[in-house]
């Protein structure tokens, strides 16, 4: 079969645009890494914007305490970090029922915030700060998670990722992986702004209460003194900002302040208590 002359010819390699496969491969995972990534940050947008508007009482209630507080000694010192918050938190705020969950049992230096309103903290927390000031930080730190509504962006942000991978059907292919993955680094990102959102309110914090913010880089400075690894934490996967960043940030927070204010030490019976259940370990 022949066709007209005057039909124009089709020019080689018509049905293919490069002459090798794997740049056209190249070409559509770059557009499809983009545009997961894309959605990702636009979900996170999202999340930051609709959050303030949920209702505090709608948050769950997710708590992970008390872990066996059942010594008088124990309940002291939950009361102790209870009334701490209390005093931390502004009188006209808009959240003020935070609950204190003391984890005696747990040596990992750390304290955090969960949805509902409720902050945890280990023990291995309060071997690490050295003054209530220090200690107060935390605390602020953690009280002002909950009252930017961090908790409940995270979960709007995971429950936006799993819309899309169950929408586009990715949740169960190598395409939701990339999602996953992606997804992953966007809220990583989301929780570095967080954690300089939560540093730069608990100063102000530390500020109304003490009228200085001096003591707050106590925790950093052990980190930096105990982990060789975190003076040089960076990149997309890490989850809160460099440990130096951090400190240098609180350290341009205290021009102007009195350098020879005292800080506030911990209360002699909470030493004392933290030392005497160290040697029974």
């Amino acid at each position: 079969m022949s066709f007209p002359k005057e039909n124009p010819q089709l020019p080689e390699g018509i049905n293919n645009q490069h002459d090798n496969p794997f740049v056209d491969f190249v070409i559509m995972a770059s557009g499809l890494l983009l545009a997961v990534v894309a959605i990702s940050f636009l979900i996170g947008w999202g999340a930051t914007r609709i959050a303030p508007s949920v209702p505090f009482e709608w948050e769950p209630n997710l708590s992970f305490g008390p872990s066996n507080v059942s010594s008088e000694q124990d309940e002291r010192i939950a009361e102790y970090l209870q009334q701490l918050t209390r005093d931390l938190i502004p009188h006209d705020a808009d959240i003020s029922e935070i609950n204190v969950h003391w984890l005696p049992d747990i040596e990992a230096v750390n304290a955090f915030a969960t949805s509902g309103g409720n902050i945890h903290v280990t023990r291995g927390l309060l071997d690490a700060v050295k003054s209530e000031n220090g200690l107060a930080m935390v605390l602020a730190h953690e009280y002002a998670h909950i009252e930017l509504r961090h908790p409940v962006v995270l979960m709007l942000e995971q429950i936006g990722h799993t819309l899309i991978a169950l929408v586009t059907g990715f949740d169960n292919s190598s395409a939701g992986a990339i999602t996953q993955q992606t997804g992953f680094i966007s809220l990583m990102a989301f929780s570095r702004d967080m954690e300089r959102a939560a540093d730069e309110r608990a100063v102000t914090l530390l500020n109304t209460y003490y009228g200085h913010s001096r003591g707050s880089e106590e925790l950093f400075e052990y980190i930096l003194q105990t982990d060789k690894d975190a003076a040089h934490q960076w990149g997309l996967w890490q989850s809160h900002p460099a440990t130096q960043e951090r400190i240098e940030f609180l350290e341009s927070q205290k021009k102007g302040e009195d350098t020879h204010v005292s800080l506030r030490p911990l209360p002699d019976w909470l030493e004392k208590s933290l030392n005497s259940t160290s040697s029974n370990r």
